[in-house]
């Protein structure tokens, strides 16, 4: 199966330059699980670099840049926009705070960001603004919301078999403004 998102380099916005990826590094409560968060879209990388710079009162961060040029031995799971089962697996996943909660049957999982916005509309789901959290009714509405937003992709690596195939290019320094 081809994936656009896969074709073109990948980025990974931080306060630090990644050269080699250690997963044990990863956070947990993450959208896709504990792993290694890259986009497709450099302007993507810089706003976390942003946000991350911020939160640490920096006024710099670092974007790695790594490309794929072999992902046919890779179980990948891509959920193209959010749906229920993009929903459920990222509350799932956001839930969970030991390793090996995740369900592992895939090396990358690609699918929309959950940036600031779309993280107030998870919030308000998850606190009950909508409804009963596990209600299909509040769970729509929290997809109808997301929907009419601009949603960047995220491509996770969460297994050391894709993360073995991830070649480091470049990192540069990005200032915040």
């Amino acid at each position: 199966m081809n994936y656009p998102e896969l074709a073109s380099d990948l980025f990974h916005g931080s306060t630090v330059g990644v050269i080699e990826i250690d997963l044990s590094k990863g956070a947990y409560k993450k959208d896709f699980g504990k792993g290694f968060y890259t986009t497709s879209s450099k302007e993507q990388a810089e706003k976390f670099v942003g946000t991350k710079a911020h939160r640490e009162h920096l006024d710099e961060g670092y974007v790695s840049v790594f490309t794929l040029p072999d992902y046919s031995d890779l179980k990948i799971k891509r959920y193209g926009e959010p749906t229920m089962e993009w929903l459920d697996f990222v509350l799932e996943n956001r839930k969970l705070q030991k390793p090996g909660g995740r369900d592992e049957k895939f090396d990358i999982v690609i699918g929309p960001v959950a940036d600031d916005a779309v993280g107030l509309v998870l919030n308000q789901l998850i606190i009950g603004t909508y409804g009963d959290t596990s209600s299909i009714e509040a769970k729509e509405t929290a997809i109808r919301l997301l929907k009419s937003s601009k949603l960047d992709n995220q491509v996770f690596f969460g297994t050391e078999k894709s993360i073995k195939n991830l070649i480091h290019k470049e990192v540069y320094r990005y200032a915040i403004d």
